[in-house]
């Protein structure tokens, strides 16, 4: 955190307060607790199975977690991640994030060609629909006729 400067005023010493407070990770302690809660829950169960079964059973676990992490389907299709909910006891309750922002429930529609691609790298530097924005628009008629190639003023 910078130290106010002796030169400047009011407004830029609260502005710089602000911006030490709100650029920090976690502007509150509950919420680093909340965000690592899942962590901290899964680290104290597996720290409790080694002492009691031994180190083998929390290695094999998250070995198991790790294998069942990377399984998904493609981009627009939810995951349900079965295999992850068994093992981590999340089957059997039902939370919020079971029902509350589904994305079978939303309304917008997903184009999965373009998620796809995004996904994958294959976007080239384009507007949304069209030719790349860099390359220069040329007409039908300018084209160089190709020998066997339908062009498009040969289909008029």
């Amino acid at each position: 955190m910078h130290a106010p400067e002796a030169g400047a005023g009011p407004d830029q010493r609260m502005a710089q307060r602000a911006h030490a407070a709100y650029a920090a990770a976690d502007s509150h302690p509950v919420e680093a607790i909340q965000k690592n809660w899942l962590r901290n829950q899964l680290q104290t169960k597996h720290h409790i199975m080694g002492n009691v079964y031994g180190t083998h059973l929390p290695m094999r676990i998250k070995m198991e977690m790790n294998i069942l992490s990377q399984v998904q389907r493609l981009p627009g299709l939810r995951s349900s991640h079965v295999g992850m909910d068994t093992i981590l006891g999340r089957d059997e309750t039902i939370d919020f994030e079971d029902f509350l922002g589904v994305p079978e429930m939303n309304e917008q529609e997903l184009d999965m060609r373009h998620a796809l691609e995004q996904k994958y790298g294959l976007l080239p530097a384009s507007s949304v629909i069209g030719p790349p924005t860099d390359a220069p628009r040329r007409p039908a008629d300018s084209l160089p006729r190709r020998e066997g190639v339908a062009m498009r003023f040969d289909l008029c």
